[in-house]
């Protein structure tokens, strides 16, 4: 996940905490991340989950509002940045269909 030039050649851990926490903000969400190792096609592979969450509903046995996975090696993620964005964006989308499909009707 690092990069081969050192970190001052990418995003910075903060940038990504900065990205995660507003991402939480704008949606009202409380994410969670985890990563795990795994084998993909006889290859170990590191697979990262994020779940987002209601934010004011904490526990276990909670349902999440979205949820996102990849492998980092079946989608040639490289960085971290690649990794969360990924992550997001599927949230992101799981999360707008939510909202529109309980959203109340214009009244005309």
């Amino acid at each position: 996940m690092g990069l081969k030039n050192g970190s001052s050649a990418g995003v910075g851990m903060m940038d990504l905490v900065t990205t995660v926490e507003a991402f939480e903000h704008v949606n009202s969400v409380r994410i969670e991340l985890r990563a795990y190792l795994t084998t993909w096609k006889e290859i170990r592979d590191l697979q990262w989950v994020a779940e987002a969450f209601e934010r004011s509903v904490e526990g276990s046995g909670v349902k999440p509002l979205a949820y996102a996975s990849v492998r980092c090696g079946e989608q040639r993620l490289v960085t971290m940045e690649a990794v969360l964005l990924q992550l997001l964006y599927a949230l992101d989308y799981q999360l707008a269909q939510h909202e529109f499909t309980n959203a109340e009707p214009k009244e005309q």
